[in-house]
């Protein structure tokens, strides 16, 4: 199945080997682009993991003969995610709240990143539980996820509280007082929702006899016709910006408690993979102003972004896959680390 999503490609080029290993156990679907596949990259790289990486195309486009599907649409890359998603039990999204939670959301059957273990036998979805899976595989060099109760559960409460970002509506969503998002950027976002719809609507009638796929692209459009009513709503997209105030707020007050020893240049943690990530995507989008006022953030921002797994899969792979942005410019030396 793997195989197939991989002849789908349409560069081939984009199916490499990560690491030492010529036939390694780990396989992962993933962007360049996609947040919580910078995640797992992160951590892989942190426990220097050897795997096969397939980087997808995750944007329709329009061709010459209409809109061209994103590989992670391809029928066979969505039954592999409808594998992962029936281990986890989760009902499959039905809707948009510009999250990405699947604890919180549903399962989405068309989405990055996603892990095989060939030794386990085992296909993985969910950035949240690919880190925590691929940590607990291996505690070498270093362990993300603390042993200790009260340490770990520090740890995955700071990773919780990122599940809850809207990553989704920041990235899509067109603010009204303050889109400081790339122009090139916002011009592919207005036509980023017709396209998808227009490909899975073609998708889920060309599979018509398959149950299971049809299902699953009827789910992913309710996700992203929902994402198209709220993109413009001014209320939608101002509640989105105060939700992430607020949780940058709370991590203030957590780094004011010591939760996070890596500020102190010590133990670097799952927790600290999940918010350099966000936080350098949200420098990215202009809105580090949002911890302008709050000074522990801004140097544990500093300090991860001088962490060279994130100098590599996050801001690196930004640069390469994204539009330019003003707001990068102080972290492109970085990303050559």
């Amino acid at each position: 199945m793997a195989a197939a999503v991989r002849v789908g490609m349409l560069d081939p080029w984009r199916s490499t080997l990560v690491g030492d290993e010529p036939e390694p156990r780990f396989e992962l679907f993933h962007a360049a682009s996609s947040l919580c596949s910078q995640k797992v990259r992160t951590v892989l790289h942190e426990k220097q993991l050897s795997y096969r990486s397939n980087d997808l195309i995750i944007l329709c486009s329009m061709g010459a003969d209409g809109v061209i599907a994103a590989e992670h649409y391809n029928p066979s890359y969505v039954r592999l995610r409808l594998i992962a998603g029936k281990e986890m039990g989760q009902a499959l999204v039905n809707g948009y709240s510009g999250r990405t939670s699947v604890e919180t959301e549903g399962f989405d059957p068309c989405a990055v990143p996603l892990l095989i273990d060939y030794v386990a036998g085992r296909v993985i979805a969910d950035s949240k539980r690919i880190c925590c899976y691929l940590d607990g595989v291996s505690r070498e060099p270093l362990q993300l996820l603390p042993v200790h109760g009260e340490a770990h559960a520090q740890a995955m409460r700071q990773v919780s509280i990122v599940d809850r970002l809207p990553n989704a509506a920041l990235l899509y969503g067109f603010h009204p007082d303050a889109d400081h998002r790339p122009d090139s950027l916002k011009s592919v976002m207005e036509t980023v929702y017709d396209y998808k719809v227009i490909a899975l609507l073609a998708l889920a009638a060309a599979n018509a006899g398959d149950a299971g796929l049809v299902e699953a692209y009827h789910a992913k459009i309710a996700k992203e016709s929902g994402g198209k009513k709220v993109c413009r709503d001014a209320a939608f997209q101002r509640a989105a910006r105060q939700d992430a105030s607020d949780l940058l707020m709370v991590l203030e007050q957590s780094l004011g408690a010591q939760s996070f020893p890596y500020l102190k240049g010590d133990e670097f943690s799952l927790a600290d993979v999940v918010w350099g990530v966000n936080l350098i995507r949200m420098a990215y989008l202009g809105l580090a102003s949002l911890w302008e006022n709050m000074p522990k953030v801004t140097r544990y921002f500093e300090a991860l972004t001088q962490r060279p797994s994130l100098c590599r899969e996050a801001i690196g792979a930004s640069i390469d896959s994204l539009p330019p942005s003003e707001y990068f410019a102080g972290l492109s030396d970085c990303s050559a680390r």
